[in-house]
């Protein structure tokens, strides 16, 4: 257990005035809900009071930030209101907080640098990582209201161009294969390299309560952490000149403010994102952006500018997923949607918040990826490069398009119908897999959708597989699945293929108009584990959506249902006709970069195979050295 540090007793009753005193009495200082609504497309600003009844809009905690980057993009400080309203029912001794960005990694980056209650006495104690308790001094009753000042401050980790490149993640991932059972949470999302700065996961949020009691910690960093309720944000974000800043919600006011008396100048924007989950920012001076308007939202690609192909084809896909699923799945909530190439390390192809993705770098291709030593071994030139004749580019943009697609689909699980992510982790990552080869065949048709099925999604339940690790159920704890290679290729390998199955016994239209009534029955609330199913297993498909429920969650058929997977067969489904040395090697290191970490106990054979690609890579290194 770690020690607590009491950072601060506030006694502001001490001398209070008769104004004080009468605050204390009505409260704090509460805020309007309308006007962080902006975000929101117009039906749904409409009907926002019944999505969330039958609460009121300004019973949703609030968290106004206000986050200064450094002209380095090292660090940042932040100021943060947090107005929260007990609606569990019953008086609370204790409110408790999380910072999830401290909650991973070797130390903490975050630091609470000080913090009060508004108008009333509480004792505020910090465990030094990731855990914030606040005291009343008497217990918050319900409904009662309790507004919170923090301060913070953090530090950015900086990541190399290299590691952040395919070839570095890959290399990254084919090392960790021999940690037995480690975890690697910190996927960069508190971090900068390559002239963008990234900020997830850096402020207080409250924390879920499970059991009548507060999470206060986490039993593994692996899959996502953070808070699943809807809540409001309001944000001023004060960056370096020039930058260009990617965040959550609608931007209401952007200035650039010059420097004076030698000091340098800034760019500040503020902006609502009212009805959200969670909340990012990604800043760079050189980022370009592309745009277009999609079913009246407007959508944007930030990325390099040695990087504009790729991130051009990531705003199509953006464009297209947001029409199919729009269409399959119901109508996105939000006037903006922004898709943010970043310097994700740790096996992340992208993260998802609420009107915003992130894009891992890897798959942008940029000057500093080491996959350009590749290609000229390959005897490509640059007009060869991500076309039909470069294995590695075609590689890349199929990537590329598949991870953009599922962080799109997030928006809907678990953005605009929230999940428990922790307890039941293929809700919502299981369905965006699924979402993903739906959008593959909206775009080009059943049989690529196939196609990139097996080397996208089955995949990853091969490589498992191929590791020696058992089949195993699909619906479990996060902690339950002991390290990240079980962790994907049941979550995010054999569980999407449940949709797909369950499609084909109900037909297109009864299964998608299950879907939709799912989503509107759920639309801003935190859905059921099984409540799709439930809405599916209605009538004459009853019997068979239960049977394919069991099937795909709880048994272990998956070596019948997917195939039995050996490393020629993966390889081929990326390098066919290739005819390069490179072809095993890059499929491999990819799916070890992609896919995680394993345990060591795997297939003898498959290790030393592995070995062998590894040292195979080495020597084209050596060999292309001056």
């Amino acid at each position: 257990m770690r020690r607590w540090t009491i950072l601060l007793v506030a006694v502001l009753a001490a001398g209070c005035g008769d104004d004080d005193a009468a605050a204390q009495t009505e409260g704090p200082a509460w805020f309007e809900a309308d006007p962080l609504l902006g975000n929101l497309r117009s039906e749904d600003r409409r009907r926002a009071a019944r999505h969330v009844a039958p609460r009121r809009l300004d019973q949703l905690t609030l968290h106004d930030l206000e986050v200064r980057i450094a002209d380095d993009l090292a660090s940042f400080t932040a100021t943060e209101e947090l107005y929260f309203t007990n609606t569990t029912g019953e008086a609370l001794p204790t409110v408790v907080l999380r910072i999830y960005g401290n909650a991973v990694g070797d130390r903490p980056q975050v630091r609470l640098t000080g913090s009060s209650c508004v108008a009333t006495t509480c004792q505020v104690a910090f465990d030094g990582r990731s855990t914030i308790e606040l005291r009343p001094e008497a217990p918050l009753p319900a409904d009662g209201r309790l507004r919170v000042h923090l301060e913070l401050a953090g530090d950015l980790k900086e990541i190399a161009p290299e590691r952040a490149s395919l070839m570095g993640q890959a290399m990254e991932g084919l090392t960790r294969l021999g940690e037995p059972g480690a975890e690697h949470g910190d996927y960069g999302l508190l971090a900068h390299g390559s002239g963008i700065a990234s900020l997830g996961n850096f402020y207080a949020v409250v924390a879920p309560r499970r059991d009548g009691d507060w999470v206060r910690g986490d039993d593994s960093t692996l899959g996502d952490l953070g808070s699943d309720g809807i809540v409001h944000f309001r944000s001023k974000v004060i960056a370096p000149q020039g930058s260009r800043v990617a965040v959550t919600g609608a931007v209401t006011h952007e200035q650039t403010v010059l420097g004076q008396n030698g000091q340098p100048g800034r760019t500040e924007l503020t902006a609502v994102a009212g009805l959200t989950r969670n909340f990012a920012i990604v800043v760079s001076r050189t980022f370009e952006v592309a745009s277009a308007e999609v079913q009246g939202v407007q959508v944007r690609s930030y990325f390099l500018p040695s990087d504009r192909a790729a991130g051009e084809a990531a705003l199509e896909t953006a464009k297209v997923a947001l029409n199919s699923f729009h269409r399959r799945f119901g109508p996105y909530p939000y006037t903006d949607l922004e898709v943010v190439e970043a310097p994700l390390v740790g096996g992340a192809g992208g993260v998802e918040f609420s009107g915003l993705v992130t894009v891992a770098q890897m798959f942008y291709g940029s000057a500093a990826n080491p996959l350009s030593m590749l290609q000229g071994l390959l005897g490509q030139t640059p007009t060869q490069q991500g076309g039909a004749q470069n294995p590695i580019g075609g590689m890349q943009a199929a990537m590329l398009d598949f991870v953009v697609a599922h962080e799109v689909a997030h928006q809907w699980w678990h953005g605009l119908v929230g999940s428990d992510a922790r307890a039941h982790p293929f809700v919502d990552e299981s369905l965006a897999q699924f979402s993903a080869m739906v959008y593959v065949e909206d775009r080009y048709g059943r049989e690529r959708a196939q196609r990139e099925g097996t080397r996208q999604v089955a995949a990853n339940y091969h490589f498992m597989r191929l590791r020696g690790i058992a089949d195993g159920a699909v619906d479990r704890p996060v902690a339950a699945f002991g390290d990240s290679m079980a962790y994907a290729g049941l979550v995010y390998g054999k569980g999407p293929y449940l949709y797909p199955a369950i499609r084909e016994a109900m037909g297109d239209r009864a299964f998608f108009d299950g879907v939709r009534a799912y989503v509107a029955e759920n639309r801003f609330g935190v859905a059921a584990p099984r409540a799709l199913f439930d809405r599916l297993a209605r009538g004459r498909h009853r019997q068979a959506v239960r049977r394919l429920e069991r099937h795909w969650l709880e048994e272990t058929h998956g070596d019948e249902d997917l195939g039995e997977a050996d490393m020629g067969s993966i390889a081929g489904m990326w390098f066919e006709g290739a005819g390069s040395p490179i072809e095993g090697a890059m499929q491999m290191l990819q799916g070890a970069g992609l896919g995680g970490a394993g345990n060591a106990a795997g297939d003898a054979r498959t290790q030393d195979a592995l070995n062998e690609l590894l040292q195979q890579l080495q020597q084209m290194q050596g060999a292309a050295a001056p």
